[in-house]
Parts: C-alpha cells; sequence; structure tokens
C-alpha cells in the first residue's frame, strides 16, 4: 500500500459501535461485561471479515476487557449484522453506515460507541470510554488513493476537488444521516494519518496473533 499508491486525501471516519442481539440482558458496558464474564465458553462476536477494522477494534475491546472471545469471520458487514439480528452470533461491533436503521429499529442494542466524543445521529449514546473503558478508540475509514506514477499535479488537482466535494453541504448532511464524519485532509496529513493507524493496529495484530489464512 506504501509503495503502489500515492494519498490524495482522507474521506470519512465510521465511528465503531459496539452492539447486541435484544436477547442479551445488557443496555450499557456494566451490564455487558457482567453478562459476558458468566459465559462459560466465552461470547462469539461477528465481524465483516478477518483483519477488518471492526475484527481489530473487537480484538482490542477483548484485550482491554479481559473478556474471553471467540471470532466469527463473514464475508462483508450485511451477512455479519444479519447473524447478530438472528441471533446467532451474540454481538459485533458495527460501524454507524451499517448499523444506524437496525439500531433504530430496535434490532440491535447499542451498548456504546468508540469514538472520544459522542457522535450526533446517537448524542444519547455514551462513549465506551465514558462507561470506563477509558482511551478506546476505534474507526473504520476510507481515503482516496491513485497509483504511485500520477503525476503530482493531477494529485493536487484531484484533492482540491475532493475537499470541495467533503466541505460541501449536500455531502456533510448526507453524511450526518449515516452518522459519518467527514475528514478532509491534503495528501500529506492522509499519508501521516494512515502511517499513525498502521502503527497503532500493528500492534494489536501481533499480539492477538491474527492472521488472514
Amino acid at each position: 500500500v506504501e509503495k503502489d499508491f500515492t494519498p490524495v486525501g482522507l474521506m470519512a471516519r465510521f465511528p465503531l459501535i459496539l452492539v447486541v442481539n435484544p436477547s442479551v440482558p445488557a443496555k450499557n458496558l456494566t451490564e455487558f461485561l457482567a453478562w459476558a464474564k458468566k459465559q462459560p465458553t466465552g461470547v462469539n462476536y461477528a465481524t465483516p471479515g478477518a483483519g477488518s477494522p471492526h475484527h481489530l477494534a473487537t480484538e482490542l475491546f477483548r484485550e482491554r476487557s479481559g473478556l474471553k472471545m471467540v471470532h466469527v469471520g463473514y464475508r462483508g458487514a450485511a451477512p455479519a449484522v444479519q447473524d447478530v439480528i438472528g441471533g446467532q452470533v451474540p454481538m459485533m461491533f458495527v460501524d454507524t453506515a451499517s448499523g444506524y436503521q437496525h439500531i433504530q429499529s430496535g434490532r440491535l442494542v447499542a451498548i456504546g460507541v468508540a469514538s472520544p466524543k459522542r457522535i450526533a445521529t446517537f448524542n444519547t449514546l455514551p462513549t465506551l470510554a465514558e462507561q470506563g473503558l477509558k482511551g478506546f478508540e476505534a474507526y473504520a475509514w476510507q481515503g482516496l488513493v491513485v497509483p504511485a506514477t500520477t503525476p503530482p499535479e493531477a494529485v493536487a488537482t484531484l484533492s482540491k476537488a475532493l475537499m470541495a466535494a467533503l466541505n460541501s453541504t449536500d455531502v456533510k448532511a448526507r453524511f450526518q444521516t449515516l452518522g459519518l464524519e467527514a475528514i478532509p485532509s491534503t495528501p500529506a496529513q492522509m499519508d501521516a494519518y494512515a502511517k499513525s493507524e498502521r502503527e497503532k493496529w500493528a500492534k494489536v495484530i501481533r499480539a492477538s496473533n491474527i492472521r488472514l489464512d
């Protein structure tokens, strides 16, 4: 990734929310931890796939909470969410775009958000940090890249257009509806952010021995 692509700019961050099937007797982090610790074989959790932001966030959560947890990987967010709704798996970290309508409808129960502050679309939902998991922060995020051979002047033109789009009223309104946070940036800022994210999650990957095979 570092060699083959050149960053144009960050686009959006998707705050991750810890959600459970309504059958789980928990409405907040304290109740969830109490329930999870009583499960003799541990707690299964769904993700869109091995190595996804959702997977890494849950492994960090497992490490920080001390819970016994078992990964159940799916091919994408939709089937993972559907199996949590159906009760085949009791919990997952879901991104706001995939989970918004299901939380609103009550098919998923939101326990807490993994961002440093509450998000506008769920302003009554406390963060996990507020509930005692100090400093816990995890996002899925997206940025725009081009092949590394792209001329600098073309990258600059794309960057300017991307910044304009992300700062437009229509895009901001749409992002807020989906619970997304627009994060317009320069190519250099995206490069720095990506490096910091790689360093942060590399530690989790090594500690949890996560492999893609």
